[in-house]
This record gives structure tokens, sequence and C-alpha cells, in this order.
């Protein structure tokens, strides 16, 4: 059993900063915390926080760590080196993947794939099934949550309601949050000719209609629904008095609260994604409304491809992220745009609560050491080739942040000491569903 303490610290309570903490971890939980230590006991580390801030790692919800065949793109040890240098100490991988994640056996065989090249905790979704069992058998197997793309169920605007009816009649009584990307699939050619023809707004109808359609049709079967990465204030102003009466969830993405379709103008195809950025007053709206009650939490949506996919033809939507995660939502609580305590809601501890993630997203005395050490001081100037993804590409090139991930603790065990990481790929757990255990990753 390894006995690791953490003093010299700072911990952040509902009152305020607390100062010259210190942390105890043994086998991966928190065993204690309190004010100073005189360090008779043993340990088998010892770390001196320097006075800085420690704050449960992020947990990200919506993440794309290929691997597999698409492992030219990322793959696991790369995605979670990226992930614990930002502060993210659990992911959920999407779905969509080659092979598909659609089946037990593919499930069983990405868990596989994952084992010992983790340095976060990982979690499952899965595409669901229109039967039943299947869908138990995949949660049995671990799936901790289900994700669909509406555009697989669209004829031309519309959704065919009898396909997608079987499939939220088939996940209804699981209990199990369903993931929904709700739009139609969006092409770079789409995008910019919005932009030139001065019909951009019509992106965020295309959202609402596809957020309406879901929510008409999911109201017969009662399913858990998380709608994902929304772009557009006016859905979330559709969401806010429906969200409680139907269980449904949903997140935005540090990108579509930070940057706007300028990006798209300067960066082009390295800023392209799905849903696409939107206007200035539409992210400034999205950052009030996450400050508010409106939105229940921040993802990244990482999603990096090989530079020749997005520099050709037919881009494909999306870029890394993970790395910039904990500063990107630090330098908004250094500019006041957000407080601390929003934050460790919205990243920490309630996506844990929403996808059953127990014992994580918190610090407290029996929760796992999943625990970022950061200088809100320290800034730096986003570089691509600062990123350790297989992606060196970024949308967020040249900005300057401030706040930064100086140690990441997961498990109890340092993956990342001063900026650089130093995990080996068995320290991240692989999650199960419905209630997480634990698999050894070793």
């Amino acid at each position: 059993m390894m006995r690791v303490i953490v003093r010299n610290c700072k911990i952040y309570r509902d009152q305020g900063v607390i100062e010259n903490c210190y942390l105890i971890f043994d086998d991966g939980f928190i065993t204690e915390m309190g004010i100073e230590h005189n360090m008779k006991q043993n340990f088998d580390e010892k770390y001196d926080a320097r006075g800085r801030l420690l704050l449960p790692g992020i947990i990200d919800a919506h993440t794309h760590l290929r691997d597999q065949e698409l492992r030219y793109k990322e793959d696991f040890l790369t995605g979670t080196s990226s992930a614990v240098l930002g502060g993210v100490t659990t992911l959920i991988d999407m779905p969509n993947n080659v092979p598909p994640t659609d089946s037990p056996q593919r499930l069983k065989d990405r868990m596989k794939c994952a084992k010992g090249k983790i340095l976060a905790n990982v979690g499952f979704a899965c595409y669901p099934s229109t039967e039943l069992g299947v869908n138990r058998r995949m949660i049995e197997e671990g799936a901790i949550a289900f994700k669909i793309f509406t555009y697989n169920f669209m004829s031309g605007d519309r959704i065919e309601r009898t396909s997608l009816g079987r499939v939220l009649k088939a996940i209804a009584p699981l209990k199990k949050r369903l993931m929904v990307h709700c739009g139609p699939k969006i092409t770079y050619d789409l995008v910019l000719s919005s932009l030139r023809s001065k019909k951009y707004f019509k992106l965020c109808k295309l959202e609402v209609q596809a957020v309406k359609q879901v929510i008409s049709l999911a109201s017969m079967y009662k399913p858990l629904l998380h709608i994902c990465h929304i772009s557009c204030p006016s859905t979330l102003k559709l969401l806010k008095s429906l969200k409680r009466m139907l269980n449904i969830t949903c997140e935005v993405t540090v990108h579509h609260m930070l940057l706007t379709k300028k990006v798209i103008e300067k960066r082009g195809v390295i800023a392209h994604v799905d849903p696409p950025l939107k206007g200035l007053k539409s992210s400034k709206e999205l950052l009030r409304l996450f400050a508010s009650c409106d939105v229940d939490i921040v993802v990244s949506d990482h999603a990096p491809h090989a530079l020749e996919e997005k520099i050709c033809k037919y881009p494909k939507p999306g870029f890394p992220n993970l790395q910039l995660m904990m500063p990107l939502l630090l330098t908004q609580v250094n500019k006041g745009l957000f407080t601390l305590s929003t934050l460790l809601d919205k990243a920490s501890a309630r996506p844990a609560k929403i996808f059953g993630i127990s014992k994580r997203g918190l610090i407290e005395v029996g929760f796992r050491a999943d625990v970022v050490e950061v200088d809100l001081k320290r800034k730096i100037k986003v570089r691509s080739d600062m990123l350790v993804s297989k992606g060196k590409y970024t949308p967020f090139e040249g900005m300057t942040l401030q706040g930064f991930p100086m140690r990441t603790f997961v498990n109890g065990m340092c993956v990342v000491d001063e900026g650089f990481v130093v995990g080996k790929g068995h320290e991240g757990a692989i999650l199960r569903g419905p209630v997480e255990s634990v698999v050894s990753n070793g």
C-alpha cells in the first residue's frame, strides 16, 4: 500500500481558500486532510506544494481518444497524457471509433486496448442497440453511457421517429445517460457558404430544431438524456423549462464559450468543428449562462485528427483540447467571468453525479485521490508545438492563459510533476457502470 503526503498547500472550501493544509493518500484514496502536519509519520512519497492550490481533477465527459485503427490520430497514452497535463483526471470516451464501440465484445476489446496505456481514469460510452438485452449486456461489460448522433436518424432535416424511437425505448429502462449530438452533419463547405451568405444564424436554427425533435420523441419513453456540446444560447433557453421535467442534462465546450466564428476566418480549417463556432454575441451569452444554473457541465470534446485530414478538400471537424482544459477555465476565473466554485461544480462534481462516477470529483476524505496542484499566477502562451497530442494544432494558438497545473495525481499516484508527464500508463483506472468499480490497469 502506497502512502503519500502533499503538504504546504491550499484547499478550496465553500467559505474560501484555506492555507497551510495537507492531504494524505493511502492506496489511492484521500484518508486525511487538515491544517499543518508534523511529518513524523512514514510516507512512501512526500510532496511540497509550495503554497499552491489543490483542486479536484476535472472529469471530462466528452472526449475522443481514438486508438485502435485510428491510432494515427491519437492513442490512449498520448490522449491521457494530454489530459493529465490539462488537469483532467477522468474522461469518457465516445464510441465513434474504428471499429465502433457498439457491442459487448467491441467494448471488451476497447477496454483491453486501453489497459496499461492510460494515465487518467477512462469510462467508455457505446452506441446503443435497438435491443434492450444487448444494451444491458454492454452495461454489464462496463458501458458508462450511450451516445447517438441525430444525423444518423435523419431524412433531410427531419428525424425518423420510428428508428430513433426504437433506440430510446431500448435505453429508457436501463437508467443510463444517452448522450445526444443534435443536428445535421456539418461540413466545412456548409460553414463557409453560411458565412459568405450572411445566413450563419440558420445553423442555430438547425440545432434547436434537432433538440426539439429529440425531446418530443423522448417524452414518450423518458430516457435519461444528455444533450452534447450546445453551441447556441437559444438551445439552452429551450432546455431550461424542460430539463427537470424530463431529467435532461446538457454540456457546453470550452471552445464554444471562448472562441467565435472570427477564428474560422483567421485560422481556417484548424478551427473547423461540429457544431461550428458561432458569433461573439453567442459565445458571450454561453459564458454568461455557464456562470448561472443553465449549463450542467463543461467538456473539451477533444477530437484530434492527423494534420493532413484537416488541411484537405474535405477537412475533418474537431481539434485537440484536453491539455488546455484547466488553463482555459482558470483563465476565466482569474478574469472574474465565473467563480472557482462554478468551475469545480461543473467541471468535476456534477459530471461525477450525472454519469454515476462514485468517489471522484471532490477533495474529501474517502474519495479517490484525483487531485491537481495549480499555480494560479503562472502564465503560458499557447503554441501548437507544446501539445503532446498527436494533433499538433489548436485554434487557441497564441492565446495567453493564466493558471497552470503543476502536479497531477491520479488514484494517489503522481503522473505530472512540475508540468512534465512522469506517469507510465498504469496509473489510470478503467471505469465501469452502472455503479463504478475499478478494473486493474496494470
